[in-house]
């Protein structure tokens, strides 16, 4: 009889083990399971902690490293701006106190005119002002009494060079571009200490990456918790540091 059985296929012998399989899985004669060791517990839940804290910190690190960078490279941009606009016065300065030279050198010479009483070369001298020297002289004469040639008859005390209106377009220029360069000059000292504080931040992430890589490496639970309170603590206070910088992008 056992000649006439067929032949188990090899087929049927993989279905068969599966469905034993299923069948095992799905059992309920499994024992329970050993309750958790309280050491291995803590140690779970440390390495959690560390790995969050290893985490947001690494992140962090990298965020001030490159707002650092940015910050310092902002610095040397605001130097090199002020170097420029102070060379920019400096040439300005020179012109204007070019033209100072010959608006007083003109101005003496109608002087020494009027008290000559040469009125042809006072009057000559007089068409020679610059715009600015003859605004001033307008200003210095009004009030005083002119002869028919418009030369005053008494010269008034002081110069016309010392008036507010005696503004020469030079020394104004001068003076915007000193102003300007002191501005970027105050720019590149509060980036240098954007910067200086972003690097501050990166060392206190620093630490934290250190305390909390070295907390799972001890076995006394006290230490374990000590350092990564530490840890958390400093990544705290990088973090608030961190977002009362301004960043850059």
């Amino acid at each position: 009889m056992a000649e006439n059985l067929p032949p188990v296929t090899e087929d049927e012998g993989i279905l068969e083990a599966i469905g034993d399989a299923v069948e095992t899985v799905f059992s309920d004669e499994f024992e329970p399971a050993a309750p958790e060791d309280p050491w291995e517990r803590r140690q779970r839940l440390l390495d959690s902690w560390t790995a969050i804290i290893l985490a947001i910190a690494a992140v962090a690190t990298a965020w001030a490293s490159f707002q650092a960078s940015q910050w310092s490279g902002a610095q040397s941009d605001r130097q090199s701006e002020s170097t420029i606009l102070r060379s920019d016065a400096g040439r300005a300065q020179t012109a204007a106190t070019a033209d100072t030279v010959i608006d007083s050198q003109t101005w003496l010479s109608w002087v020494s005119a009027v008290d000559a009483k040469q009125e042809d070369k006072a009057k000559f001298l007089s068409t020679r002002f610059s715009p600015t020297l003859k605004t001033a002289q307008a200003q210095w004469l009004s009030g005083v009494k002119l002869d028919a040639a418009g030369v005053p008859v008494v010269i008034p005390l002081g110069t016309p060079l010392d008036l507010p209106s005696y503004q020469l377009p030079k020394q104004l220029e001068s003076d915007t571009k000193a102003a300007q360069a002191e501005a970027k000059l105050g720019e590149a000292d509060q980036a240098a200490a954007n910067s200086t504080g972003f690097v501050l931040v990166a060392l206190l992430f620093a630490m934290v990456l250190f305390f909390a890589s070295i907390a799972t490496k001890f076995t006394a639970p006290k230490v374990q918790v000590l350092l990564t309170v530490i840890s958390i603590v400093l990544l705290v206070i990088g973090l608030i540091r961190m977002f009362m910088i301004p960043p850059l992008f």
